[in-house]
């Protein structure tokens, strides 16, 4: 028996950028303590700006849940893919050897192995002196430069976004019944889809720090990519419904143009174990969140006055497979939006 979970979600897509590679596929949970916080002081060995994860070696000092370790360690800081990590200001020179450096991030949940969790809503990467590198700088500049004026309409959500960085907290923002709830704190990470290389789902992915977002507006259909996942959905335009992507995870889909906003509507989806959160996103706060086949989706996307991209006033409607009662919960964010690129 199922009973459904309707959900008002405001959520913004910002900066034009470039696109790139696919978000991690193994689960963070599984490998580094969420609860517990580790700060490593030193000077940079090496910089590997790579795919799928980037690579800090530092020579340092720990300060693990504020215990100072006064025994200098290698430390391996695993953080996000080359193309994440270009698109909040870092590239193959952001650290060079002898560099002093402050990292903090996520211990790994073995000890012995000296290793960090640095992702992007995870971790910070500061010079000797407190300055930040890459994404301090990028998320406290200025507000993104009008759309050009000629452009008007669907026509200005054209164009490649990226989401703002969205720090988790210790449990999901969604108001979850008991159902719900219990299905939450029963999370078990062996079982994540984040360990079988299945996309994260809506409303989430939108949510993965610093992936690029593209839109694609033509006369009969729309294009939305996640660079996350490299998920690609095809949206008619003309009235009909047709499946979102090949594989059929994102539903059976339908769109339309309603003054300046794109509408999408969506349902048929595969049931999913992270259907509305993802463990390492902000909609699950640490733990998966499932969604059963009787999901449904409608987004909006438009234009600001001052020209920023954001979608409003998205709905989702959510069945889970272990929920009996139902909740309405709206989780809205305030955004700051950076310079476009």
């Amino acid at each position: 028996m199922t009973s459904r979970v309707r959900a008002t979600l405001s959520a913004g897509l910002l900066v034009l950028c470039a696109p790139g590679a696919a978000l991690s596929h193994h689960s963070i949970a599984g490998s580094f303590d969420a609860s517990r916080s580790i700060q490593v002081t030193g000077e940079v060995v090496e910089w590997r700006f790579r795919n799928p994860h980037s690579l800090l070696v530092v020579d340092g000092v720990a300060v693990i849940d504020g215990a100072r370790d006064s025994v200098p360690q290698r430390w391996e800081i695993e953080t996000s893919a080359s193309a994440s990590m270009r698109a909040m200001g870092f590239d193959e020179t952001t650290f060079a050897p002898g560099v002093r450096v402050k990292v903090t991030g996520m211990p790994h949940r073995n000890a012995r192995l000296h290793r960090i969790n640095a992702f992007a809503n995870r971790g910070s990467f500061l010079s000797e002196n407190g300055e930040p590198f890459g994404q301090g700088a990028f998320i406290e500049g200025p507000t993104a430069a009008a759309a050009a004026p000629d452009v008007v309409g669907a026509a200005r959500l054209a164009g490649h976004w990226r989401p703002p960085l969205q720090p988790n907290g210790r449990t999901t923002p969604l108001a979850l019944t008991d159902r719900g709830r219990e299905a939450w704190e029963a999370y078990d990470q062996k079982l994540s889809p984040a360990n079988t290389c299945e996309p994260m789902s809506i409303p989430d992915i939108f949510n993965a720090p610093s992936y690029v977002v593209t839109i694609e507006i033509g006369a009969d259909e729309a294009v939305v990519r996640n660079q996350a996942y490299n998920v690609a959905r095809t949206i008619p335009l003309r009235g009909t419904a047709a499946p979102a992507d090949a594989a059929g995870r994102f539903g059976i889909v339908s769109g339309r143009i309603e003054g300046d906003a794109l509408v999408i509507e969506s349902s048929a989806y595969a049931a999913s174990a992270w259907g509305l959160g993802a463990a390492t996103q902000i909609m699950g706060g640490g733990a998966d969140v499932p969604s059963s086949e009787q999901k449904t989706v409608v987004e909006r996307f438009s234009t600001s006055a001052d020209g920023l991209t954001r979608s409003t006033a998205s709905f989702f409607e959510i069945s889970f497979a272990l929920a009996m009662s139902t909740a309405i919960f709206t989780a809205a964010t305030p955004f700051r939006f950076p310079t476009r690129h």
